[in-house]
């Protein structure tokens, strides 16, 4: 497959059906594998090491990522690093010329209702980070014995849909309820793999993985929940 090649991708319901996702036909469902968080979906690739994450979070609030959606992407991106135990990470995308604001969307529908609002708009974030993937210990260093591993690269995609919701029950907003979560897509290509192929394979991963954010829906908004 040249490089340019469209991976096929098919929708996948996911987390019981509340979310819909195009992702590559042949990828491989983790759970099948291992136990995985109730709050994750993780699948993996079938050719090579890339792995493809989605996430039920709690909503960021911490900062400017509590009202500007650039700085919660930002957010998530760090705390991907910092999982990774990464030892360096750059943003590769530019930021934007102005703030992204994060805001609630209001709804008179009741918390039950399937589909309260539309999905919200994604914000998607490039950047490397530099990581032991297979021999690190959580400090970041190699692990005994792999004194002498060099570091791996790491193309990381992280993408952002951040659910505010703020509903009424009638016209008393004291009986509304809401929803605050951060749903975030995230991928990885190792960008040292030995076989050569790695910046054949991040061309082709990007490009599936713009076009899964441009997919993703949410059908039902009572997978997240409600704060008093």
């Amino acid at each position: 497959m040249s490089a340019q090649a469209q991976a096929q991708l098919a929708a996948r319901p996911l987390f019981g059906g509340a979310i819909s996702l195009d992702l590559p036909t042949d990828y491989l469902d983790a759970s099948d594998l291992r136990q995985i968080p109730d709050n994750q979906e993780v699948f993996l690739s079938s050719t090579s090491d890339t792995a493809v994450v989605l996430e039920i979070l709690g909503m960021v609030q911490d900062g400017l990522a509590s009202t500007d959606l650039w700085e919660a992407v930002k957010f998530h991106f760090s705390s991907i690093a910092h999982d990774n135990a990464s030892l360096a990470s750059t943003i590769l995308t530019p930021p934007p010329s102005s703030s992204i604001p994060s805001t609630p969307s209001s709804s008179s529908a009741s918390s039950s209702s399937t589909v309260p609002i539309h999905t919200p708009t994604p914000v998607t974030l490039y950047g490397t980070q530099r990581i032991h993937k297979f021999s690190h210990n959580p400090s970041g260093a190699p692990r005994p014995g792999h004194e002498s591993d060099q570091p791996d690269e790491v193309w990381i995609g992280v993408a952002l849909w951040r659910v505010w919701i703020e509903s009424t029950l009638g016209s008393d907003a004291r009986t509304g309820s809401k929803k605050k979560a951060d749903v975030v897509l995230s991928v990885n290509v190792n960008l040292s793999a030995a076989d050569g192929g790695a910046e054949q394979e991040r061309e082709k991963v990007q490009g599936w993985f713009e076009r899964a954010v441009r997919s993703l829906q949410i059908l039902d908004y009572g997978l997240f929940g409600d704060e008093s």
